[in-house]
């Protein structure tokens, strides 16, 4: 695809139009190809996994399935571009259902492979999906660990002796096929004198930045990559940040894959039933209040709707115990490549915003941040942070992780 001009960046970023690229009536789905998949996924839905793709835009898309656990019910997204050479590069696989394999294949040839962070809901399904894809090549986020596999971590300043023993341990322990092991911290301007083994054949396409922290008393380090890819003048990234749509009257649910889950009709057509949602998923507060005309409404999905935020549970668990290390990574994506939209694995995308509104999105961490940055980056009440304020207290008091070291709720009012 040609290159997106400099003036069509400057108008996306207008954040007056933040979402105006995603449209959650424009899907297309495969139902009677099937939607189990065996052995059946960790979580549910254990059977009637639906996939839903949609167009992202410039030679971009998105697979969608439902995560539900507990009292959440989310969704979650595997990322698919198309690079220069016409193959696919399919980022967070998801369980590869008849209907998914079908919508994937649609288009193109599946030919690299990422794993963007060590997540468990995002990497859970690799196996399954790389036993359909064989040939494709596989690179991973860094700092692995748990049931799904483990690998260690590859910094930039390894010779090509030492990342090659990392890559082997991983073949052993991972599964599946691995290629490599992605480096921690920016792609660096001149890599021609660095091993080869540290970056991927499709690296020509994209420019990246790759966190990873060990934490002391985690179970395992924190992990994510972010990718500008080049062409598209597009971040996409995992869990970053999230954009929430707002509740539309022409729209419910307005994720429509939560159709094909254990919602009816009268649920889903209830004007609450998008923002309790919302906040579920992100470990926020039901809290509701009645306007004089009798209109519920839930504060904290007014805090987060249609804006570009840090999800307020990563905020709670990982930038209050490394906030160093994530800052540091907030600052290396901002010296990537220009962008002038993201795409992510959660809610809506593609998301028009820019450097300056991903930065934004940190201002908690930002010692220097404008009063007016912090009250608008994610204006939550104070009260509304007491569910994840509780659970960090809990972590503390009983030694179960790392302990947290900054206010995450920087900020609030």
């Amino acid at each position: 695809m040609p290159p997106v001009s400099s003036s069509a960046a400057e108008a996306a970023t207008d954040t007056s139009s933040l979402l105006s690229g995603y449209d959650p009536s424009g899907y297309k789905t495969l139902p009677s190809l099937g939607r189990t998949v065996f052995p059946p996924p960790f979580l549910p839905p254990l059977t009637n996994r639906a996939t839903y793709r949609y167009s992202l835009g410039r030679d971009a898309w998105a697979l969608e399935q439902l995560l539900a656990f507990a009292n959440v019910t989310a969704t979650i997204r595997t990322n698919v571009i198309k690079l220069s050479d016409g193959g696919l590069w399919v980022s967070g696989p998801l369980w590869p259902t008849e209907e998914y394999c079908a919508l994937l294949d649609e288009l193109g040839t599946v030919t690299n492979v990422v794993l963007p962070t060590n997540a468990l809901e995002h990497k859970a399904a690799m196996q399954q999906f790389l036993q359909r894809y064989p040939k494709a090549s596989v690179w991973l986020s860094p700092g692995q660990y748990g049931p799904f596999g483990e690998c260690g971590i590859v910094t930039q300043d390894m010779s090509e002796e030492q990342v090659k023993a990392v890559v082997n341990s991983a073949r052993k322990t991972m599964g599946y096929r691995v290629d490599g092991i992605l480096p921690v911290g920016a792609l660096p301007k001149d890599r021609e004198r660095l091993p080869k083994t540290l970056y991927p054949p499709w690296i020509k396409d994209f420019d990246m930045a790759v966190l990873c922290v060990e934490l002391p008393g985690n179970a395992g380090p924190v992990s994510e990559c972010a990718f500008v890819h080049k062409p598209s003048r597009t971040l996409a990234v995992t869990d970053a940040v999230i954009a929430v749509p707002p509740v539309s009257e022409s729209a419910f649910p307005l994720q429509p894959i939560f159709s094909t889950y254990t919602f009816d009709e009268v649920t889903l057509s209830d004007s609450t039933f998008w923002p309790r949602t919302v906040l579920q998923a992100v470990f926020l507060p039901l809290r509701a209040e009645t306007t004089d005309s009798g209109e519920v409404v839930y504060p904290g999905y007014e805090a987060l709707a249609n804006r570009l935020v840090r999800a307020p549970i990563l905020r709670a668990f990982a930038d209050a115990r490394a906030p160093d290390a994530i800052r540091e990574w907030v600052d290396q994506i901002a010296s990537l490549q220009t962008f002038d939209r993201i795409i992510t694995a959660h809610f809506a995308s593609p998301v028009n915003a820019g450097r300056k509104e991903f930065t934004k999105a940190f201002a908690h961490l930002n010692s220097g941040a404008s009063y007016d940055d912090l009250s608008t980056s994610l204006p939550i009440e104070c009260r509304d942070w007491a569910t994840l304020d509780s659970l960090n207290a809990f972590i503390d008091d009983n030694k179960l992780g790392a302990p947290t070291v900054y206010d995450f709720k920087r900020g609030c009012r």
